[in-house]
């Protein structure tokens, strides 16, 4: 099955749960054969070895094959926020990106400042779209489309005047362990 799947080969990082009340182990593919995969510990570089019996029964998560962008948003406002408004903008974009699918949880963060050139705030919005393959992505990508429309209509709701800096920056990130 492992031969056939696929599912990780040596050098990727994959996650497994070897026992259902111990903690997970991370580690690399050193080596796949006939009977068992080696599989060498992030933490304490040991080696383990897994009969590829047992192995193709556990739950694999292939951390490698992980992708992972940044996406950077930046919401130009016409006047100076004053601090209720500013933690209002805070609560819609993370209302707005924490429920969608694929926004990685808790990675949203919002940095807003003075604009030096002329009057207004400028909030810069960085989070992480998690995927498996570009067409996920993609998707994801669409789907934050409809959520920057969402954070429009709120703010907008609270006659909070901005413009969205074209375009928005998306930056290929890796995935780590």
């Amino acid at each position: 099955m492992l031969y056939l799947d696929r599912p990780f080969v040596p050098g990727e990082h994959i996650r497994v749960s070897l026992n259902p009340h111990a903690e997970d182990v991370y580690g690399r593919i050193e080596s796949i054969g006939l009977r068992s995969t080696k599989l060498r510990t992030a933490a304490k570089s040991t080696l383990v070895i897994i009969p590829n019996s047992t192995m193709a029964n556990l739950d694999i998560e292939n951390i490698t094959r992980g992708k992972k962008v940044m996406v950077l948003l930046y919401l130009d406002f016409v006047r100076m926020l004053e601090e209720r408004e500013r933690s209002l903008v805070e609560q819609v974009v993370k209302e707005s990106t924490n429920i969608l699918f694929g926004i990685d949880p808790g990675s949203t963060k919002i940095s807003l400042f003075e604009l030096d050139d002329k009057p207004g705030t400028r909030a810069r919005v960085t989070f992480f779209i998690l995927g498996s393959s570009e067409n996920s992505i993609q998707l994801r990508k669409r789907l934050l489309e409809l959520a920057n429309d969402t954070i429009a209509k709120k703010l907008l709701a609270y006659s909070l005047q901005f413009s969205i800096q074209e375009p928005t920056v998306y930056v290929d990130s890796p995935v780590t362990i």
